[in-house]
């Protein structure tokens, strides 16, 4: 036993000893090996000029947008982005809802991210059409058509009618008092194709009377209303000789009147 323990002791020594043997690392022969100095070269040859930087030339570029590089990120906090955002959440989550597979589907989720587009077109569309339709701003937007002209009677006679025409239906009805209301309507039109008067329906006969500048003329016109508000609005029968001295007067004034602007 002593015998085996000796042994395994002498091992041991042996056996460490030889691995300090091992682990030595050989040690340089001299001082030139033992410090290797590193040297830097510099050029000394070439002529080398520091750059110079220009700052008013750097002052330019910073002021040049071509040169500003700087990112803006959208300010997605204000309301109207916030909206959109709750809008469109809104939406595909109906969609969801109704067609839970259509994201899969490229066919219909191409049609529901149109959809809204269309939408708005057709909101835009049917606002122009009503407006067209309904035109509330065509007194504003084009030129004022010409109303609609109501006359009265006596206007109506005046602008529209064939007056002597009139008088000869009256004369053959033995209307003389109606017939002497024509023949003074029609002078009263003669005299504003003349120019001598300017006709309009609210004017009296003396207003009439006031514009009539031609002494012959005014004279003639005075006796020619005298006549026709004696017969016109008399409370008598009007008979064939009345109505005879009046159509003298009334046709020795129409020859008096000037024919070139009738």
């Amino acid at each position: 036993m002593l015998n085996r323990i000796l042994f395994l002791f002498l091992l041991c020594c042996f056996s460490e000893g030889h691995a300090q043997d091992s682990l030595e690392v050989p040690q340089p022969t001299n001082l030139a090996e033992a410090s290797v100095e590193k040297k830097v070269q510099y050029d000394t040859d070439s002529e080398v000029t520091p750059m110079d930087f220009n700052r008013e030339t750097l002052e330019n570029f910073k002021n040049d947008e071509a040169f500003d590089y700087t990112e803006i990120k959208p300010d997605e906090d204000n309301w109207w982005a916030q909206f959109k955002r709750w809008l469109r959440e809104l939406w595909y989550k109906f969609w969801d809802w109704l067609l839970p597979d259509y994201a899969n589907s490229p066919f219909w989720f191409a049609v529901i991210k149109a959809l809204p587009y269309l939408i708005i077109a057709g909101i835009i569309f049917f606002v122009v059409w009503l407006f067209y339709r309904l035109n509330p701003g065509a007194k504003i937007l084009k030129s004022q058509a010409a109303p609609d002209v109501f006359f009265t009677e006596e206007e109506e006679i005046i602008r529209t009618k064939d007056i002597k025409n009139l008088i000869q239906k009256a004369l053959e009805n033995h209307d003389y008092r109606l017939a002497v209301r024509y023949y003074y309507l029609l002078i009263l039109k003669k005299l504003s194709n003349a120019e001598l008067i300017e006709y309009e329906f609210d004017k009296t006969n003396s207003d009439y009377i006031a514009e009539i500048l031609s002494e012959d003329i005014n004279f003639q016109f005075r006796k020619a209303t005298l006549l026709y508000d004696y017969i016109w609005y008399g409370n008598f029968t009007v008979t064939e000789t009345d109505y005879q001295k009046a159509a003298q007067t009334f046709t020795k004034l129409e020859h008096q009147i000037p024919e070139a602007l009738d």
